[in-house]
């Protein structure tokens, strides 16, 4: 099992320029393709506007998104290190449903890259990473906004509940924590659980049996597990985290659980995630 096609999510501003630079340095250390995703929203006239210099004019704007993303592009490819092929896939869709195309492009890769969006903005429902983990079925690596230079692959920190997300998240992680000089699986136990029911030892067997060594680290009850989480990584120097995403799909609107949700929100390093 090997690393052959990453989709990266195309987006302006130093958030996709994190994510971009990340996404072509972990193109470079797997030797897989990158193909980029460009979103060009359409704009559509309101049902109330008759006349065509209108109409012409909500055209431009749509035109003008598609030669944003083909000029990003433009940027990532010239960038690109030497022996990474590129590609360009625009899609162009309403702003609304921009999400649930770009998650279904992402069914045709490995996994997808995708900036962690400006947390401040309070604007959710717009974040690919959402449409990429509830609308793909394959993994999703987020970057932090703040994220700065290549991908950092020699320190893993996994986290491990036993649960069907964690689960995807590790199966997809694989070929990367096989390239990692230390891998941890972390486990926090739970209020009135006692250590030794919680069967770490299984999850690090079987990474052994694909050449992963990886030592199994329990931490205390916590009330705040995205927190503890964040906090063991600041500890530990983690490169990346691995983790499954919890959450559910509802109707049209994605709904992150508590932890998810705080992981997400105060991100330092890249995290490797899986619904």
């Amino acid at each position: 099992m090997a690393i052959k096609d990453i989709l990266v999510h195309l987006e302006a501003g130093e958030a996709g320029a994190a994510a971009t630079e990340f996404a072509l340095s972990l193109a470079a250390q797997t030797g897989a393709h990158l193909t980029a995703a460009g979103i060009a929203i359409q704009y559509l006239p309101p049902s109330t506007v008759e006349d065509a210099g209108s109409y012409e004019a909500f055209a431009r704007l749509t035109e003008e998104s598609r030669d944003a993303a083909e000029a990003a592009y433009k940027a990532l490819a010239a960038s690109a290190p030497a022996g990474v092929e590129t590609d360009l896939v625009v899609i162009e869709s309403l702003a609304q449903i921009a999400r649930d195309r770009f998650g279904e492009l992402a069914r045709h890769f490995d996994f997808c890259v995708v900036g962690q969006g400006n947390p401040d903005l309070g604007d959710e429902e717009r974040l690919m990473s959402q449409g990429a983990l509830y609308n793909s079925g394959k993994p999703v690596f987020i970057v932090p906004f703040i994220h700065k230079g290549p991908a950092k692959l020699g320190k893993a920190m996994v986290c491990w509940d036993g649960g069907i997300p964690a689960a995807r998240a590790i199966a997809g992680a694989i070929p990367l924590l096989s390239k990692a000089g230390q891998v941890e699986v972390v486990q926090i136990i739970e209020e009135g659980q006692k250590p030794e029911e919680l069967p770490g030892f299984n999850i690090t067997r079987h990474l052994s049996r694909h050449g992963v060594t990886a030592t199994l680290r329990k931490l205390p009850p916590s009330g705040d597990i995205g927190g503890a989480i964040l906090s063991h990584a600041a500890d530990s120097g983690a490169d990346y985290l691995v983790m499954g995403a919890f959450g559910h799909w509802k109707l049209t609107e994605f709904i992150f659980g508590g932890t998810s949700r705080t992981v997400l929100a105060s991100m330092t390093v890249p995290i490797f995630m899986a619904h």
